[in-house]
């Protein structure tokens, strides 16, 4: 499940020069939770705004997110995240 996941990543990677708030990368949020969901717990929109805080709180989680997408690929996840759960 960890592999998909990193999926998930490398296509937020291919959408750093869109906008978070852009309807595709919102979209790319919500595959994000519902992965999340479906293989390991109920990922509301709280627990979902925490992960985004924790994508790009620096460390490793944030070093392999860059590492599957590429620089800035954490922060950006991060904001779209935010801009999701409002």
């Amino acid at each position: 499940a960890g592999i998909q996941m990193m999926e998930l990543f490398v296509e937020f990677g291919t959408m750093l020069d869109m906008e978070p708030e852009d309807a595709m990368v919102q979209k790319q949020v919500g595959k994000l939770q519902g992965y999340i969901t479906e293989h390991f717990y109920t990922c509301t929109n709280e627990i979902l705004s925490g992960l985004g805080k924790m994508y790009n709180g620096g460390g490793s989680m944030t070093e392999n997110i860059d590492k599957a997408g590429g620089e800035g690929t954490a922060e950006f996840v991060a904001k779209a995240i935010e801009v999701y759960c409002k």
